[in-house]
């Protein structure tokens, strides 16, 4: 362990989903490795209320725009009041005003991206992603070639995913007390979707192709747990379905590991290329067996063949298929989860994650 470090995270989010966990894991796995970590936040967002309950440092900063003087302002103050060695900006609003403000001090900037979303070709894209930061950090390797491709020197890129706490999340997790909740008796199939709710995720396609499944196989049920903005109309597609009893919406949950042990199968039906997605390897750490979309970032760890099955983004009838397959095929099944726990304790672990970050901003405090 070398020298502490102060590092300070901002996000622009008003959302809770697998970017703003990561930084939260980031900030508690790395307290004890010799950093101090702190975030800056817009004022009411989940992510900022989140950090203060659980005894993270935290500042509310308002952000009106990609670049907002009074936010440059902000995020100065907090640079100079914590002496933060490294500013990691998470989003878009809050990368360019934490980033003018990290350069005026002559402070190192590190721009995490999280999404596939191209970045932009203009100017400013290059700005952001050139001379308004020393390093990049990605969370797979389908962000990190995406970048690349818009001409951002591939060395200035590193891919590194989050990693899973297998303390939390392992097949000897009981899931019993999350079925009971839902009033599922004996051994009827139960399949989730754990997600943000919002479009780029599929929410609606799982929901389409679970009545498709419950057409053929009606013992089943279904359930989607997480919030977002499409939860209202995923509320309004199952009061209208004929199947509402067996499809079921929980919101945002904090028993993660209770509701995957409580699945037979576990669906992420995105519709774009993402980060390697937190549920699939925590699925995997459960021996929860995973259909998904063969969409980069999600195919570098939901392998179909090896440890899931994948069908083509948005492709109702394909998702309805393998799910129905999966739940009869229990041998396969088993197959593909044992494969994906392998996965996960070779290469996606939380410690192993932590020991990326820390070289990672060692060798920027270097640089």
């Amino acid at each position: 362990m070398g020298d502490a470090l102060t590092i300070l995270h901002t996000e622009s989010s008003m959302n809770m989903g697998g970017q703003e966990l990561r930084i939260l894991m980031e900030m508690e796995g790395l307290k004890g490795r010799g950093y101090n970590s702190v975030l800056a936040a817009r004022p009411g967002s989940r992510i900022l209320g989140e950090a203060v309950g659980r005894g993270l440092k935290a500042y509310p900063v308002g952000m009106r725009g990609s670049i907002d003087p009074a936010a440059v302002s902000a995020f100065a103050r907090i640079i100079s009041r914590e002496k933060a060695d490294i500013v990691n900006a998470h989003g878009s609003k809050d990368g360019w005003s934490a980033g003018i403000a990290a350069r005026l001090l002559g402070k190192k900037v590190v721009r995490s991206r999280h999404i596939a979303n191209p970045i932009r070709g203009s100017f400013f894209g290059r700005l952001v992603y050139g001379p308004l930061c020393d390093r990049i950090m990605t969370t797979s390797e389908s962000i990190k070639r995406g970048i690349a491709e818009k001409g951002v020197a591939e060395g200035k890129i590193l891919s590194i995913p989050t990693g899973v706490d297998t303390s939390r999340f392992h097949p000897g997790v009981d899931g019993s007390s999350f079925r009971a909740e839902l009033g599922i008796k004996g051994s009827s199939p139960l399949v989730g979707m754990v997600s943000v709710m919002r479009g780029d995720k599929g929410p609606d396609v799982f929901f389409k192709s679970a009545e498709a499944v419950l057409g053929r196989m009606p013992e089943a049920y279904f359930v989607l747990v997480g919030d977002g903005w499409m939860k209202g109309r995923l509320e309004d597609m199952a009061s209208a379905s004929p199947y509402r009893e067996r499809i079921r919406l929980t919101g945002y949950r904090r028993d993660i590991p209770s509701v995957l042990a409580a699945l037979d199968l576990m669906v992420l039906p995105a519709l774009v290329p993402e980060g390697i997605p937190q549920a699939v390897l925590q699925a995997h750490a459960m021996k929860v067996p995973v259909v998904a979309s063969d969409v980069g970032g999600i195919n570098e760890v939901a392998i179909n063949g090896s440890t899931a099955v994948c069908v083509p983004p948005g492709d109702e009838a394909a998702l309805a298929d393998a799910i129905v397959m999966l739940l009869k095929d229990t041998e396969m099944a088993a197959t593909l989860s044992s494969a994906g726990y392998g996965l996960v304790m070779e290469r996606y672990t939380l410690p192993g994650m932590l020991d990326r970050v820390d070289a990672f901003y060692r060798d920027v405090v270097r640089g």
